[in-house]
């Protein structure tokens, strides 16, 4: 009889529900949050969440962010100390806008009918729904964040940020208005920063242009050659923007055109002429050698206009049609693609088109709208970061931040190495507006760097201008570059929180962002505040589809973690994503990893099932003696779980973090453990009790971080007045290692799972007692722990072996041997075994020939190649099985 505890815990349901256990936490997680004491005297420890976009439901790839996160904060909460998660989210401005925007397409609306003012509105009302839903999500994940902390890019707090960042570097002239190239987005009517474009090789046309040399007649396309004397030929993809050329351009070392610089050619179509000038810009060997130069609408032709200073003409308009007195009436108002095939008939119509091949183009695609941006020359505003960025290269190379994997250190390097001035504006509604003023006459007007608040309208200095504010809004970036201290009170240093966790500590993100975000808040850092943002840069991969494809809102492939949560609990979600938590590389969706973590939950449940009976209310104690060999090596690879899963977490390696605590929680403890500690439990044995309740005590420990939920339940039903949340990390005490006791449970270890084969080879049923015998080594300590082998292998030593057939399994320290006489008909037995031979053999000789034929190998699919060649492996394996098993059949 099981001895019982006079203060016996509470019973467990039958079966863990996460439906029931995971709202109660996550609400009691939500209206007591873990609030962050500045004042509290113990190590501070920060993460700052990556800001979700308010723009829809989380996806899983923020569940991956934020289950790293926040395990890192409660595993550093229960090492001592004060962990602070902060949470927030960003008002996302291009992505957020667009979507209200489609909104109100589909009322018949759009924002221009509405007004600046009633369009905010819409926004803001939109913010507050879908902020909601990401908080509720972010609540049941179990995130432990400081929820009366949170923030939003938009809050009066960040605003004030983010204007005086503005502010301080427009002062010291690192802020600038001026006309550049921007990537010109037709659709959601701005520009975009280079890493919101991306690339997409697209299959175009090159075409090739004679440019009539001023003084010469016009020649037949048969004889123009590359510098002809009437004609020079140049390489496009871009026909209609010959409008805008105001120069030819040669590399001044190519002597196909040494005699013809300032000379002068004819635009085609046109009767304009533009000069023929040499730039080392100029690529030899790309088509002729000859280049366009369209200074409005091509960045390596700005610059060599700039160079030269040639005029910049604007030729196409930012919806992206042909515009200017300089394009031709027939022309004018065409959309830039259809302008294109009308320009290539009327230069095919001239003789002016001297050839067509198919060329691949890499055109610049929104990565919000997927629209096909435009080159245009804006006035935008930018900031020149080249300064920022050398203060940060010089802060890795002296190891002030540290990024995790390291590749990916030389990564951010080489970025910040080739940093150009970043356009900061963008031409929206929605975002931070630029605090710049313009007077009558069109001078910039920015608000004193000693009272950055106060609008111009309001200074005494400026009274009876006119002033109008620029309507542009501020890149995203420009808000979220800041989150690592703006979020901490920053401007205002004095505030305690920026004192006390200023600089954080871990950043967590994806490595997609690095140039978008991590980057950007090392400029801004190092620029406002002097000091790294972070210490560790801990990157981590991709949450792509089953198809490979990156999951998004945009694509529509994201999957939601509620639904995830909903069907399997979020402790099973933690769990796979920290399982899939390795080095950077990019994971794909897999159910599977989903039904693991649910299955652990399940294993832990029933594991506390059965031991809390033993145990009474608030006992964690493993102070009892422990005599039994199993007790000694429980206690032991207890401590070298403890010890492997701090390590994995100090190095911030959740993926093998997770397997270490799953190999010691599901094999040793749940599989092992409890099975041989059932004879000392039911004699009433204190060493055992008190080994199992400081053992599952521990376990939930070092799982909490990862699986916060059940480990919180079960805490509370082992009697814990506080939560294993605030309970200390378990000490690895190496003085608890005992060497003998995990060598003698190994070679018991090994002695049941032969028997267990040799059940499985005699094909008899699980639940039977068998009568073994066992020699070597290994034997004594069987005789020893006969009770424990007895309960694990469900079986029994004899003293000898009987006479008769019998299987037997060796092992290096032991033979263990299965007598069969009595127990199964040998004759029959060895028959069936003959025969599964037989058919293996038939099957490996079927699947060999399929691969011996050079046909099917060469023309099958590969998937179906691959199989026959698993199966051939199957079938080699099974020979071998069935072979040693009829071997191992003595007489």
């Amino acid at each position: 009889m099981t001895k019982p505890s006079p203060q016996a815990p509470p019973q467990l349901a039958s079966q863990y529900d996460p439906r029931e256990v995971e709202p109660r936490w996550a609400r009691r997680w939500w209206e007591e949050p873990f609030r962050a004491d500045p004042e509290s005297g113990k190590p501070p420890f920060t993460i700052v969440i990556p800001p979700p976009n308010v723009t829809g439901n989380l996806h899983l790839g923020h569940a991956f962010d934020n289950t790293i996160i926040d395990a890192l904060i409660r595993y550093k909460r229960m090492r001592g100390f004060e962990a602070l998660f902060q949470p927030g989210t960003d008002h996302a401005g291009i992505s957020t806008q667009v979507q209200v925007e489609r909104a109100l397409a589909d009322e018949g609306l759009d924002r221009h009918e509405l007004g600046r003012e009633a369009f905010l509105k819409r926004m803001w009302a939109w913010k507050d729904l879908y902020g909601g839903i990401i908080f509720e999500q972010l609540q049941r994940l179990g995130v432990t964040a400081d929820w009366s902390r949170t923030r939003f890019t938009m809050d009066e707090g960040l605003s004030r940020a983010v204007r005086t960042q503005f502010v301080e570097l427009y002062h010291r002239g690192l802020v600038y208005r001026g006309e550049r190239i921007v990537h010109w987005d037709p659709l959601s009517q701005t520009t975009l920063s280079d890493l919101e474009v991306d690339r997409d090789e697209r299959p175009g046309k090159l075409y090739t242009l004679a440019y009539e040399l001023e003084g010469a007649e016009a020649a037949p396309a048969s004889r123009a050659g590359e510098g002809s004397g009437e004609a020079i030929l140049i390489a496009t993809v871009r026909p209609e923007t010959i409008f805008g050329d105001v120069a030819l351009a040669v590399h001044p070392d190519d002597p196909r055109y040494a005699a013809l610089e300032g000379r002068r050619v004819r635009v085609p179509l046109t009767e304009r002429y533009v000069p023929v000038i040499t730039d080392e810009a100029v690529e030899r060997d790309f088509g002729t050698g000859a280049l366009k130069i369209t200074p409005a609408h091509d960045p390596t032709d700005f610059e060599i206009g700039e160079r030269h200073s040639l005029p910049r003409p604007s030729v196409i308009d930012r919806d992206a049609r042909l515009c200017s007195d300089l394009v031709p009436e027939r022309f004018r108002g065409m959309e830039r693609f259809e302008a294109r095939e009308a320009v290539v008939q009327a230069l095919r119509e001239s003789g002016e088109l001297r050839e067509v091949r198919d060329h691949s183009v890499a055109l610049g695609v929104s990565q919000r709208t997927k629209a096909v941006v435009e080159p245009l020359l804006s006035l935008q505003w930018f900031y020149d970061v080249r300064p920022a960025a050398k203060r940060v290269l010089a802060a890795l190379q002296a190891g002030e931040m540290r990024v995790v994997p390291e590749r990916y250190e030389k990564v951010n390097r080489d970025w910040l190495e080739a940093i150009r001035p970043w356009n900061i504006s963008r031409q929206l509604w929605w975002g931070h507006r630029i605090p710049a003023w313009y007077d009558e006459e069109g001078n910039v007007i920015v608000p004193d760097p000693s009272d950055p608040a106060r609008d111009p309208t309001d200074d005494p200095r400026y009274a009876g201008r006119e002033l109008r504010q620029d309507p542009d809004v501020f890149d995203t970036w420009f808000s979220s570059n800041l989150w690592p201290f703006s979020t901490l009170g920053w401007p205002d240093e004095s505030d305690p929180f920026f004192q006390r966790f200023y600089p954080t500590d871990v950043l967590v993100t994806g490595y997609d962002i690095l140039f978008f975000w991590v980057a950007r808040m090392q400029l801004a850092a190092y620029e406002l505040t002097g000091r790294a943002p972070f210490h560790t840069v801990m990157l981590h991969g991709l949450v792509l589809d089953a198809q490979g494809q990156k999951m998004s809102k945009s694509k529509g492939n994201g999957i939601d973690p509620l639904e995830v949560i909903d069907a399997s609990g979020a402790d099973a979600l933690r769990f796979a994503t920290a399982y899939a938590s390795t080095g950077a590389q990019d994971v794909r969706w897999d159910d599977r990893r989903v039904e693991m973590g649910r299955a652990f939950a399940n294993k832990l449940w029933n594991a506390a099932r059965f031991a809390l009976p033993h145990l009474a209310a608030g006992d964690d104690s493993v102070a009892g003696p422990a005599a039994r060999l199993a007790d000694r090596w429980m206690r032991s690879r207890a401590d070298r779980a403890v010890a492997a899963v701090t390590r994995h977490m100090e190095d911030y390696d959740l993926g093998l973090a997770a397997r270490a605590v799953y190999e010691a929680v599901w094999s040793e403890f749940c599989d092992w453990y409890l099975e041989a500690a059932k004879p000392a439990l039911r004699a009433g044995d204190e060493g055992t009790r008190a080994t199992l309740a400081g053992s599952l005590a521990t376990f939930l420990q070092i799982l909490h971080p990862l699986m916060p939920f059940i480990t919180s339940e079960l805490w509370e039903a082992l009697g814990r007045e506080a939560q294993v949340a605030l309970s200390s990390w378990p000490r690895v005490d190496e003085g608890a290692r005992d060497e003998a006791a995990e060598e003698d449970f190994a070679r018991l270890q090994a002695a049941v799972s032969a028997v267990r084969q040799l059940r499985v080879e005699a094909g008899l049923a699980p639940g039977q007692v068998l009568a073994v015998v066992v020699e070597g080594s290994a034997a004594e300590v069987v005789a020893r722990e006969a009770e424990v082998f007895g309960s694990l292998a469900r079986a029994r030593v004899l003293d000898a072996l009987p006479t008769g057939a019998s299987l037997a399994r060796s092992l290096p320290e032991c033979t263990v041997r299965l007598p069969l006489e009595g127990v199964v008909d040998v004759e029959s037995w060895r028959a069936r075994q003959q025969k599964r031979l037989a058919d293996a053999r038939a099957a490996l000789r079927k699947h060999e020939g399929k691969l011996a034929n050079e046909r099917f190998v060469a023309n099958a699919p590969s998937a179906v190649v691959a199989e026959e060649r698993r199966r051939a492996a199957e079938a080699t394996e099974l020979i071998a099985s069935i072979e040693a098993s009829l071997e191992a059949l003595s007489t």
